[in-house]
């Protein structure tokens, strides 16, 4: 049985292979690459929810748009620059394209997904789903070939 923790472990290693995946994804045959970046990104889980906060300020939320399919939940969009400015100093913030991959294990009641986006951050919350065990049955049954085997002999 697979603890809390493992699957926490299994989202940050996987969030680092998805990354060198998109590198290698977005670059041109001709060994170009476009110019995405990836906003800062955090993981984490409660009881009931597995939650993503993405911190992508000075955004219209129609400017993003969020998607969850195959256990992959995937943010793009693009920020646009709209300073003049005669002369830079320091440039850290980033702007152009961008997309965020999180790998996410688990079940999640995809009708329930929720994002909202206040103060700069995009927040998603899955609801997790209970995996209910099931006991399973084995029916007897007088099986023919037994027979058919013993007489074919």
């Amino acid at each position: 049985m697979a603890r809390p923790n493992d699957s926490i472990q299994e989202l940050v290693v996987f969030s680092g292979n998805m990354e060198r995946l998109l590198g290698s994804f977005f670059r041109q045959e001709n060994g170009a690459s476009h110019a995405y970046w990836r906003p800062p990104t955090d993981v984490y889980e409660t009881a009931e929810n597995v939650v993503i906060m993405i911190e992508i300020a000075g955004m219209d939320p129609d400017h993003f748009q969020v998607e969850f399919r195959d256990k992959i939940l995937r943010v793009t969009g693009t920020r646009r620059d709209k300073h003049l400015r005669a002369a830079c100093h320091c440039l850290e913030v980033q702007y152009g394209d961008f997309a965020s991959e999180v790998y996410l294990p688990g079940q999640y009641d995809v009708d329930a997904i929720n994002a909202e986006y206040n103060d700069g951050f995009l927040t998603i919350t899955l609801p997790k789903t209970k995996v209910e065990a099931k006991t399973i049955t084995v029916n007897h049954t007088d099986d023919d070939r037994h027979t058919q085997a013993k007489n074919y002999k």
